[in-house]
Parts: structure tokens; C-alpha cells; sequence
């Protein structure tokens, strides 16, 4: 009979995407997957189109009043009530918590029900979910060297954060001639790097470049409009799963910074300018940014000092400097772990091994 993992993920991309890395290698490795959420749109599209999908309400406990918390406080404890009736029904061998709020009542039900357990950690700062549920955690893996002090010795291991097969397919695709610039800013878009990109593009107009640009729902008449004034190649689209052939083409990408984006450039090696999202939990993506750009590894404008004319300005020189993007992407490939998630999948089955 095929083992079964529970895995618990919801919320962004940033956790949605490397549990999906995770399960295409539990599923070829002879698992069974089960995934648990939160019941949020992009999990529906995602994880409930490809493999059974429960969902537990659930609610973030910082931020917010002190009713907010005692209102989030209550929803939690009626989580980890309804995760340990989910757990004796579906029976799991093993249950992988992936960060963001909903792995917590997950991995702590397990704990209670003595069902082995891991947890992964994809930022620099552990979130507060990894952080509560590391005590009862059998196994807890981590994507930077820089978190391995965070948790307990004996219990982490640096595996780095899953790539989807999809966007490794991307490793052996040739990049065409034409300098291809790839603006992105994750699932829910990026309205600051789309407003400077707009106000860029005067400064861009008599490169010889092509612009791949997602935009994400909100922005993307106005953004599309934008270009339509200028000569330059562009694709304009709100966002897409797919974004593989992206970076397959890409000599240049202008992005946020969350983990999941730092481990598809170090996994295809890609230069890249980090616009971190100012309001990130802990500031993480900026501590994520920082240890790519201390090792070289990406140039990052901070979003307060982010202008049309400074993103010109880094994207002008390195369009010009092709040495210097190369060295750029020998240091990102140090990052890039594009087995993590067949290490995680090991790593699992030696928890059971006992």
C-alpha cells in the first residue's frame, strides 16, 4: 500500500509552489498526496485541480487589534480541533508543513496524534508559524545556511526550497540574441516595481530588448497601455503559472524578492534586480535579498529608493555590461539547489525509517 503525506500549505506562491515541487516528488517516489489550505483562490487553481484538497479555517495571529487576535486565537483552536478529526480519517504516514499560517494547527495535531513530521522553512527569517511549530517538529529543512541556527541542532537540515520540474525544464532551453529584460512580481503583482518599470521605459526605449512583464490583475490595463507608447517588444500579462519559458528567455529579471523567486534564479542562474516588498513579515524578503547581493549575486533597490530613473539606470547597466551579468549568474547557480526537493523527499523517508 502506497505510503500517504499530508502536506500543509496555503496562502502566497512563495509557499503554494514548493509544496507543489514537493508532491510531483513524493508522487514519483510512490506516495500518495493529500494537501491541506486555506481555502484561497490561487490554492483552489493550484493544489485542488491536481490532488485531494481539504480545507481548515484558519486565521493569522499577528497584526491587527487585540479582538482581531482573540477572534484569530479562537479560529486556531477550532483549526486544530477540525486538523485532528482530518488526521484520523485520512490516516497520513507523514505530515510536511511548508510555513504560513495553516501548517501550525496541521503539524501540531500531528504532534499530538504521534504522527512523524517536518516542517520547511523557505526564507531567512523564520516565520511564525515555522518558529511555533519547530519544538514538535520531527524534521524541520531550511533554504538558507544563514536559518540553520534558528532552529535546534540535530533537527534542520539545508536542503534549499523545491523548484517545480516545470521551471527546471528551463535549464536547458537556449536563450535567444535579442536582451530579454523579465519584470515580475509574483502572484499578486507588484505595484511598485510596475509604476517604476512605466516610468522607466523612456529612459529604455532605444535599447534593442525585449520586456516580459506580469503585472498581475489589477495593474495590467494601464501597464499594457504603457507600452503600447514605446517602441520596444513587450508581452504584458497578469500572471501565469508557466513561468518557465520567462526565464528561459530572460538575460535579466526585476523582481520581488521572496524565497521561491531566489531559488528559480539560483536553480537557472539568473541575474536579477530585487525590489523587496517593504511589508513582508520580519521585512524578510529584504534579509533574503541581502545575502544574494553580499555573495554578488543580484544588484536590490530598496522600495522607498525605487524611481523610474534608478531602475533605468540598473537595468541600462547591465544591459551594457555582459561580463558582469555573467558573473552575476555564475554566483547565483552557488544558490541553486534544483534537487531540494528530492533531498526533502529522502530526508522524509529516513524520518519513517526511524
Amino acid at each position: 500500500m502506497a505510503k500517504r503525506v499530508l502536506i500543509a500549505a496555503g496562502g502566497t506562491g512563495g509557499h503554494i509552489f514548493p509544496a507543489l515541487a514537493c508532491a510531483e516528488e513524493f508522487v514519483t517516489q510512490g506516495w500518495e498526496v493529500v494537501f491541506v489550505g486555506a481555502g484561497r483562490d490561487l490554492e483552489r487553481r493550484t493544489l485542488a485541480s491536481r490532488y485531494e484538497y481539504h480545507v481548515l479555517p484558519v486565521s493569522p495571529l499577528k497584526g491587527g487589534s487585540p479582538l482581531r487576535k482573540v477572534k484569530a486565537l479562537a479560529i486556531l483552536l477550532f483549526s486544530l480541533r477540525k486538523a485532528l478529526s482530518l488526521l484520523r480519517v485520512l490516516r497520513p504516514d507523514l505530515v510536511l508543513g511548508v510555513g504560513g499560517y495553516i501548517s501550525g494547527p496541521v503539524v501540531l495535531a500531528a504532534a499530538l496524534l504521534r504522527v512523524p513530521r517536518a516542517i520547511h522553512e523557505q526564507n531567512v527569517v523564520p516565520g511564525l508559524a515555522n518558529r511555533l511549530s519547530a519544538p514538535v517538529a520531527s524534521r524541520i529543512f531550511v533554504s538558507f545556511e544563514e536559518s540553520l541556527k534558528a532552529f535546534p541542532r540535530g533537527k534542520v537540515v539545508l536542503t534549499g526550497n523545491p523548484v517545480r520540474r516545470e521551471v527546471l525544464k528551463a535549464r536547458g532551453l537556449t536563450r535567444g540574441e535579442t536582451f530579454t529584460l523579465f519584470v515580475m512580481g509574483g502572484s499578486q503583482g507588484a505595484r511598485g516595481i510596475n509604476r517604476a518599470m512605466v516610468e522607466a521605459l523612456p529612459r529604455l526605449q532605444d535599447l534593442a530588448m525585449e520586456v516580459i512583464h506580469q503585472t498581475g490583475e489589477g495593474d495590467l490595463p494601464w501597464v499594457k497601455e504603457a507600452y503600447s507608447n514605446y517602441p520596444l517588444e513587450a508581452t504584458v500579462f497578469p500572471f501565469t503559472e508557466e513561468v518557465g519559458p520567462c526565464y528561459a528567455r530572460a538575460h535579466l529579471v526585476v523582481s520581488r524578492a521572496g524565497a521561491l523567486t531566489l531559488a528559480e534564479l539560483g536553480a537557472l542562474g539568473r541575474t536579477a534586480i530585487l525590489v523587496p516588498y517593504p511589508f513582508s513579515a520580519d521585512d524578510h524578503q529584504r534579509r533574503n535579498a541581502e545575502v544574494f547581493v553580499k555573495r554578488g549575486a543580484a544588484k536590490m533597490i530598496l522600495e522607498e529608493d525605487l524611481t523610474g530613473e534608478r531602475l533605468a539606470q540598473e537595468i541600462r547597466a547591465l544591459f551594457e555590461e555582459e561580463h558582469l551579468r555573467e558573473a552575476m549568474e555564475a554566483r547565483a547557480r552557488d544558490f541553486g539547489r534544483p534537487g531540494a526537493a528530492s533531498e526533502i523527499v529522502g530526508e522524509c523517508l529516513k524520518l519513517l525509517e526511524g
